[in-house]
């Protein structure tokens, strides 16, 4: 959900306001009904994001019935604050991996991740393919990613993240301080620059696209309908009932949750609950960045990491500084509604003068969009994906944080159990259950 900064307004599209995610400031593409009275299906999905989405279109391409519930407008829940680039490492190195899990673990997340990015592309191209509206598009471009620092402390530790990933065969090459000089318009210690490791993406567009195409294939859509109480069956042929603030019900074989961060507290007892600041440029006006070779997706290896992207639409995408959140329970609505403090608007103010010390061609045209993400996560920073014996009937694809794009391919994957080369380990590696 959004932690929305109340700030000063600009001309901008739509709502005008600097506080509103970028991705969502936009007419939205499609509107849906809400229930309005009682449904029969194979499968019912709880949730509006690109998770949703995803797992909507895998199963009704399968033939089965869907019924898809939202709580609000769909593509406005936390995914519509992730960042325009996904990266086929998630956003962690190996280095970092290698901290958290063993040594095969930390290799096959990022087979994974280049696998799903390459779902990622495929699926972009056909449903642009099939959109009817030329201005309505996903947004996808394959682009190179660079891992970069200026500090020469770090260079030991970014070599030994090159010569792990050459090592295991993902393609990337070393650029020295002489090098980057050539290329980029700002100053590089080191870098690793990952050939096609990454893309720019709309997320939003990417769940409104994956609905559409889902609901041509059968599936009904339904926004601005909150879920009140599920009954879980007690043997295995009971049927599972959602009920709905609108006293309607939805009967179904299967429930999948796909409802983000505040569905993971019932099954996690240590949450980690993470804040993270995005700003967003206004377009550029000469359509490119000088001294921005391919407008690859640009990470700072180290702490803080800020994260830089290019969107399709031509504005520099600057996020990161994330920080741990305490206090209120994510899941308190009102909380998404308070203000910011001081400290934050001085990340935002960090993140805008970054960006132009990189990317001086942006000097007079300023940030048009700041904005606070807060979500929550798992202690491992992966996925919860599959069923656990206390929930009969239910699976749960929780995808948060900023790598949910690239996530949710492969929870979609998992739960729609296509055969898609998704081995038992993974599943292991995802459980519900590996908290207990």
């Amino acid at each position: 959900m959004f932690v929305f900064h109340d700030v000063s307004q600009s001309a901008e599209p739509l709502f005008g306001l600097k506080h509103i995610p970028y991705l969502v400031d936009r007419a939205v593409p499609r509107q849906y009904p809400w229930l309005a009275e009682n449904q029969y299906c194979d499968v019912c999905i709880i949730g509006g994001g690109v998770t949703a989405a995803l797992c909507a279109l895998r199963i009704a391409e399968q033939g089965r019935g869907v019924v898809v519930l939202a709580d609000r407008e769909i593509g406005f829940g936390e995914d519509a604050a992730c960042p325009a680039a996904v990266e086929a490492d998630f956003g962690m190195t190996l280095t970092e991996m290698s901290r958290r899990f063993d040594a095969d673990t930390s290799i096959r997340l990022y087979a994974l991740g280049c696998a799903a990015l390459d779902e990622l592309e495929n699926l972009c191209n056909s449903l642009d393919a099939a959109e009817e509206q030329a201005c309505f598009r996903s947004g996808f471009e394959r682009r190179d990613t660079l891992l970069c620092t200026d500090d020469e402390t770090e260079l030991e530790l970014l070599r030994h993240e090159y010569l792990a990933r050459r090592h295991h065969q993902f393609s990337c090459s070393y650029i020295t301080r002489e090098m980057a000089r050539d290329s980029f318009s700002f100053d590089i210690a080191g870098a690793v620059l990952g050939k096609g490791f990454g893309a720019a993406v709309n997320p939003y567009a990417l769940t409104h696209l994956c609905f559409r195409q889902a609901e041509r294939q059968g599936a009904k859509l339904f926004e601005h309908t909150a879920v009140t109480e599920v009954e879980l069956p007690a043997g295995a042929d009971g049927s599972v009932i959602v009920s709905t603030a609108a006293h309607r019900r939805v009967y179904a074989d299967a429930l999948i949750v796909a409802s983000g961060s505040d569905a993971l507290y019932p099954l996690i007892s240590d949450i980690r609950r993470r804040t993270r600041y995005c700003c967003v440029s206004r377009p550029v006006s000469s359509g490119h960045v000088s001294g921005w070779p391919g407008v690859c997706t640009i990470r700072t290896f180290g702490a803080p990491q800020i994260g830089y992207g290019f969107t399709p639409d031509g504005r520099i995408m600057a996020s990161g500084l994330e920080r741990r959140d305490f206090g209120c329970h994510l899941g308190d609505k009102l909380s998404a509604w308070l203000p910011l403090s001081d400290p934050a608007q001085r990340n935002f103010d960090r993140l805008a003068e970054s960006t132009v010390c990189l990317f001086p061609d942006i000097s007079d045209s300023g940030m048009a969009y700041e904005y606070a993400a807060s979500y929550a996560a798992a202690p491992d920073g992966l996925p919860v994906v599959g069923t656990h014996s206390r929930y009969p009937g239910c699976i749960f694809a929780l995808c948060t944080g900023p790598a949910t794009v690239l996530w949710s391919v492969v929870a979609a994957g998992l739960v729609a159990d296509s055969g898609d080369g998704l081995h038992s380990a993974d599943r292991e590696l995802f459980a519900v259950t590996r908290f207990d």
